[in-house]
């Protein structure tokens, strides 16, 4: 299995054998899909990744709480809720019951991506350079909107009223890969906003206080390490901590973001480990 394929196991709680038969066959069908789903034969003996449970079964929800629901009352266990009737006050991801093929899988797809963090689909790396158009801020929300994964975000609600989410700037001139960043970063609960080039980012600077800066290197005009210098020479914006981003990993290239002022370097394709450390690492 490819660094881009991963394999979930699925166990069942208070799900009757029909349709436990059911969704087997069903899961089947993703053999060879980057998400491939299985259920899990003996429960406690296997890693579990995904939960479904009976929501209209009280011994079921009895059970997945002992088990699973923390003091806090949110399950420890990514968690799909399978019910006839529709749930449309809870706060996990519900199907229907009896297993439908297309809204289970979707379902478990998107339990992977905003449970799991799963998204291979958002692989940060340099397209083809015939690929990379030019575009601006608002044709590039237009296009975003499209995507699939979209649906998977949602705004989220925080009961604190204080709370105040990261702002983030992505100043990068390949839309996928401003793409990917969104998504990675709105997945972590982070606002986002972007700027194709140097000068529209220095331009975004001077209206929008910002937590952290992820700068592309190589860029149209103005390039990264001089967009940096700036950043760093003003005393409004020189705390901001700016990660570059760069297809290269030579040791000059790191000298000069050095001495340029970035904080720290990603090299793409960025691994998704490494690029949650340094996010938490400069916005916790």
């Amino acid at each position: 299995m490819s660094e881009k394929e991963r394999a979930f196991r699925v166990e069942l709680c208070g799900i009757q054998e029909k349709d436990r038969n059911v969704l087997k066959r069903i899961l089947a069908i993703t053999e060879g899909r980057t998400r491939t789903y299985s259920l899990v034969d003996s429960p406690g003996g296997e890693q579990t990744d995904i939960l479904i449970v009976n929501a209209d079964n009280p011994e079921a929800k009895d059970e997945w709480n002992h088990k699973y629901v923390g003091t806090n009352g949110i399950s420890m266990c990514a968690t799909i809720l399978a019910s006839r009737n529709k749930l449309n006050d809870s706060q996990y991801t519900y199907t229907s019951l009896p297993f439908f093929p297309t809204r289970v899988l979707k379902c478990l797809d998107e339990v992977t991506v905003k449970e799991l963090k799963y998204t291979p689909e958002l692989r940060i790396e340099e397209p083809p350079k015939e690929t990379q158009t030019p575009t601006n801020i608002r044709d590039y929300k237009t296009q975003l909107s499209n995507q699939e994964l979209e649906t998977f975000i949602g705004n989220r609600t925080d009961i604190n009223a204080n709370y105040r989410k990261h702002n983030v700037l992505v100043v990068d001139d390949s839309l996928p890969v401003r793409k990917a960043l969104d998504m990675k970063l709105r997945l972590m609960d982070y606002e986002v906003q972007h700027a194709a080039n140097g000068r529209e980012a220095l331009w975004l600077l001077q209206k929008t206080h910002f937590d952290s800066i992820f700068l592309d290197v190589v860029m149209p005009g103005i390039d990264g390490y001089e967009v940096c210098k700036q950043i760093k020479r003003n005393k409004a914006t020189r705390h901001i901590p700016v990660i570059m981003l760069t297809s290269r990993s030579s040791q000059l290239d790191k000298v000069k973001g050095k001495l340029a002022g970035c904080d720290t370097y990603l090299t793409k394709p960025v691994e998704h480990d490494k690029f949650e450390k340094v996010v938490t690492g400069f916005l916790m």
